[in-house]
């Protein structure tokens, strides 16, 4: 009990160099062998979505107009901008390494972070490897880590927000405060989904300290305006760029104007749609197919510990934070027409998986409440092996039919663009006909052909660009000698808006592909 009391004065005691150094080690070691086992797999990147990162990252400086101009409306800008540099190697760019190695130093630094925070909430170095067991020995995170998608990056600004606000609520450290501020403003600018711990995140700052109520209203005033300036900031990016400071929201590549289309071309409604309940049962089954039924269980079980334990349950309270992203998800399912498809339930088929992994940081956190503080060394070591064999069990369980089968490595492989139709026989018409010359094309829409042809994003004009789209509305021989055109798309939207404006222009390949729609490549005429 000695112990255990200079542990609760003093945190720091819990972590000698040794063990940090242990710690450090293991976890770069498993980031690093689970990294170059998806790459060797060819596997980290098959998602459209991670493509599209890719292009949008090398667009910022391989581009007509590089920087600024060229970040977009739908993808928040800060993936983007830590890619930018690796994604001008043609390798890394083309293999997606560029992305994946962003994503494996962000799971790396969130490792880290949940192991201290869970020392740091629990007094306890038992309940740090727990919750680092949790969180590194989910097969589906692992593979997320090693792609260039962004729910890593997201996952770490969170953590990193979470751990500074139980320092502050600890400490009273204006530090503290502004460092958790900053985690946010940065995390907002990652994913949409660490909009809505703002609030939340406030509302804890307000009653994290003793102290009057002007004192605590104004630390909650400072949090929010640092953290609140990120989703401040989009807005008026999207005011000023594209004319609409909800573009993101409501224009034609958000979700809303996605899901609009579909339902005037194939009246297919999601089966969330409107439903809470139906939202909820999809998320769940998507918990239990990302992170596994046994985690949750210890989850909901480290929840009930918590709200049973008086004595700790104010000093670990931040980690409720953690369990915004289920609301959140619900939310958006069912009113905000966000698609989540799971192989088990109608349509029986894989999309947007990945969410669910928002919620393991939650799920690796609160099991180690169950280790106890008090008590004998035995019992605690004792609790502690049931949860490493438990999760030791569901990661062999997870993993069991190999890498291409884990459900979120699964959907890359269904549903990768590259195993489209057109994708390919555009990159094969690129392959032997393209002889050089600007290329007018939508953006993401083709994320395949380039890297494959080597073609760079300097030689294209996109609805990116914006000046130099509004000049291929009027005299795109001007400045493009190729165009590749998909039927609903932007350029497919420009030629029927202005098809005067593309008389010298003549079609040099034409396909329509059951099931994904037409391809055709147009060519200026020779003068």
């Amino acid at each position: 009990m000695r112990d255990n009391a200079l542990l609760q004065s003093n945190p720091s005691e819990l972590l000698g160099i040794k063990t940090r150094l242990t710690v450090a080690a293991v976890i770069v070691i498993v980031a690093s062998a689970s990294l170059a086992f998806f790459f060797s797999r060819g596997l980290i990147n098959l998602y459209g979505d991670s493509m599209a990162h890719l292009e949008g990252a090398r667009r910022i400086l391989d581009s007509r107009t590089p920087g600024y101009i060229e970040i977009g409306t739908v993808w928040l800008p800060v993936p983007h901008l830590l890619m930018s540099l690796p994604a001008q190697n043609d390798f890394l760019w083309r293999t997606g390494l560029a992305g994946g190695v962003i994503s494996t130093l962000a799971f790396i630094l969130a490792c880290w972070i949940i192991f201290r925070l869970s020392c740091r909430m629990n007094v306890s170095l038992m309940a740090g490897i727990a919750a680092l067991a949790g969180f590194m020995l989910c097969p589906n995170m692992l593979y997320l880590a090693s792609t260039p998608l962004t729910e890593p990056l997201a996952v770490l600004f969170v953590l990193l927000m979470v751990y500074e606000l139980l320092k502050f609520r600890e400490t009273g450290k204006s530090g503290a405060l502004v460092a958790a501020a900053l985690a946010g403003f940065v995390g907002t600018l990652t994913r949409y989904e660490c909009w809505s711990l703002l609030p939340f995140a406030a509302l804890f700052v307000f009653w994290a300290k003793a102290g009057n109520r002007s004192e605590r209203f104004r630390g909650a005033l400072v949090f929010s305006l640092v953290a609140g300036a990120g989703p401040l900031l989009w807005v008026l990016h999207n005011a000023y760029r594209f004319e609409n400071p909800l573009a993101f929201y409501e224009g034609p590549f958000s979700a809303k104007g996605i899901y609009a289309r579909q339902l005037a071309t194939t009246a297919f409604r999601l089966p969330t749609d409107g439903s809470y309940l139906v939202s909820i049962r999809y998320y769940l089954e998507d918990l239990r197919l990302v992170i596994g039924v046994w985690p949750l269980v210890l989850c909901l079980l480290g929840i009930m510990a918590w709200a049973a334990d008086a004595s700790r349950r104010a000093q670990r309270a931040a980690a409720l934070l953690l369990l915004v992203p289920f609301p959140f998800h619900i939310q958006s399912m069912a009113k905000a027409a966000v698609p989540l498809y799971v192989p088990t339930l109608f349509p029986n088929t894989y999309w947007n998986l990945r969410l669910g992994a928002e919620m393991l940081p939650a799920a690796a956190l609160f099991p180690a409440f169950l280790i106890p503080l008090g008590g004998s060394r035995r019992l605690r070591t004792g609790v502690l092996a049931t949860i490493l064999c438990i999760i030791g069990l569901q990661c062999w369980w997870t993993a069991r039919f190999g890498a291409a089968e884990l459900a979120v490595a699964r959907e890359g492989v269904l549903n990768s663009p590259c195993r489209t139709r057109r994708q390919q026989l555009l990159t094969e018409y690129l392959r032997a006909h393209y002889d050089g010359g600007p290329i007018l094309l939508a953006a993401g829409k083709w994320p395949c052909a380039l890297p494959e042809v080597g073609i760079a994003f300097r030689q294209t004009v996109s609805d990116a660009s914006t000046e130099a789209w509004r000049k291929a509305s009027m005299q795109p021989e001007t400045i493009v000698e190729w165009i590749v055109r998909g039927n609903d798309e932007p350029v497919d939207w420009l030629m029927r808006a202005h098809p005067e404006a593309f008389g010298r222009f003549e079609i040099v390949f034409l396909e329509n592909v059951p099931g994904e729609g037409s391809l055709t490549v147009y060519r200026k005429k020779p003068d």
